[in-house]
């Protein structure tokens, strides 16, 4: 991988503003799901496809107000830090 191919980085971490960029695109993917399934199909893309690096710092920006983040990506991505979250692989929809 060239210097070119590589994601900008700010510390350990992707660039908080491309962080915020590829959440909000992933919401917008699973934006025309039902609202529960939208969530389970943000949370489990983020479990899966992300650094543990990268869920945290949006984890951490949440923490902070979340700026930039659409309502329904929050959400989503705060279904992380339900238990079930450390399991690997798709665990289904979230359990009430």
């Amino acid at each position: 991988m060239t210097d070119d191919e590589r994601p900008a980085v700010a510390g350990d971490v992707i660039d908080l503003e491309l962080l915020i960029s590829m959440a909000n695109q992933i919401g917008d993917f699973f934006a025309s799901y039902p609202p529960e399934r939208a969530r389970e199909g943000l949370r489990n893309h983020l479990r899966i496809n992300w650094d543990p690096r990268m869920r945290n710092a949006l984890l951490a920006h949440i923490d902070a107000g979340g700026d930039g983040l659409d309502l329904h990506v929050i959400k989503g991505a705060q279904l992380l830090r339900q238990k079930a979250a450390d399991k690997s692989g798709y665990y289904g929809p979230p359990q009430h």
